[in-house]
């Protein structure tokens, strides 16, 4: 298997180079790349502006580093200050509505955090993409909605 470490330029130029993590990690498979992205804080000064940075950054790192695109994102991981929700909840779901079209849409998981590392923002955000070797179309199969007692986000964000 093949693995690619992205990392932050002139990191050694940093008082404090000693990071225990990259920035993305990229292994190579057979017919696809599977890419993570480390936990990042964007910039903004809402949770809505924060997830939009955060997807456009995205969007252009697997552009420009691994040939891929959002659509080949498959899970997003958002830490979100708890003092925030639930409005945050729909203000990132907007976002996130904003940048995915169905079928492409991502897997996605919501944590509320005492504390996000890094200053006083609202989310921290995750990022898993699959992105295949040849590209075939998006196959959607409907299925039953979960049983009673179950909540997944389209009930609560839609």
């Amino acid at each position: 298997m093949e693995k690619t470490v992205f990392r932050r330029e002139n990191r050694d130029d940093v008082e404090d180079h000693h990071a225990v993590a990259a920035t993305a990690v990229r292994t190579r498979h057979a017919d696809h790349d599977h890419v993570q992205l480390d936990g990042f804080v964007p910039p903004g000064e809402t949770p809505k502006e924060q997830a939009n940075r955060g997807l456009s950054f995205a969007d252009k790192f697997l552009g420009e580093y691994c040939d891929g695109s959002l659509e080949d994102v498959t899970m997003i991981r958002h830490f979100v200050r708890e003092d925030l929700l639930p409005e945050a909840e729909f203000e990132i779901g907007e976002a996130c509505r904003e940048h995915f079209e169905p079928p492409e849409l991502p897997g996605t998981v919501m944590v509320g955090v005492s504390d996000v590392v890094g200053g006083d923002q609202a989310v921290k955000m995750e990022m898993e993409a699959t992105i295949p070797h040849e590209r075939e179309e998006t196959e959607v199969v409907e299925i039953p909605p979960p049983p009673g007692g179950y909540t997944n986000s389209a009930e609560r964000t839609e």
